[in-house]
């Protein structure tokens, strides 16, 4: 049910803008009082937010569906499969972009937005942390930390770097993440 509001909610802030669409129209729109919404979202600035919560979880999935033993430098770039696959999906990237615009324009979305996509980070250093000690290796929690946000950076530059052709999204990702490839930790 989550996932159907969050669909119904963010159909209604493309076509009628964020702050023109009430939580009363998103209940509406399927079917259920307000209070129903409320049991799902604190807000509807949570039901914006959800996109980057679903795929947060989605790519720490796929970090840690990847093997102990691959460097971590390459798990942390197929773990930004879901991130391509996305954009690659033309409906997918409009949807994305449409959401992206109205966060940018909200300080009060984007403050949110910088902060779940700090946690995000976070929580996929850990992981990484974690693995290494798992494996017998004596991790350096400062590199891998450092690692992530460097993956990050990667992302962010090949996102704004293949804007106007997303179908070289994945390649331009691939070319920074081999271009600023760490030595090994």
């Amino acid at each position: 049910m989550q996932s159907r509001i969050a669909r119904a909610a963010e159909e209604l802030f493309i076509a009628k803008g964020f702050e023109e669409t009430t939580v009363d129209e998103i209940a509406a729109a399927v079917g259920m009082s307000q209070r129903s919404f409320f049991r799902y979202f604190a807000s509807k600035d949570e039901v914006v937010l959800d996109n980057l919560e679903r795929l947060g979880e989605e790519l720490a999935e796929t970090l840690e569906a990847r093997p102990a033993e691959e460097p971590e430098w390459d798990s942390l770039r197929r773990s930004f499969d879901p991130v391509v696959e996305r954009l690659l999906d033309p409906a997918m990237r409009e949807h994305d972009k449409a959401l992206h615009r109205i966060v940018d324009t909200s300080p009060r979305l984007f403050a949110a937005y910088l902060g779940r996509l700090d946690r995000l980070q976070r929580s996929l250093a850990e992981h990484l942390v974690a693995r290494a000690a798992g494996s017998g290796r004596e991790p350096d929690e400062l590199v891998l930390r450092a690692m992530v946000g460097c993956a990050f950076a990667c992302l962010h530059a090949a996102m704004l770097q293949s804007a106007a052709e997303p179908e070289d999204f994945g390649r331009s990702l691939d070319r920074a993440m081999a271009a600023l490839r760490p030595a090994q930790v």
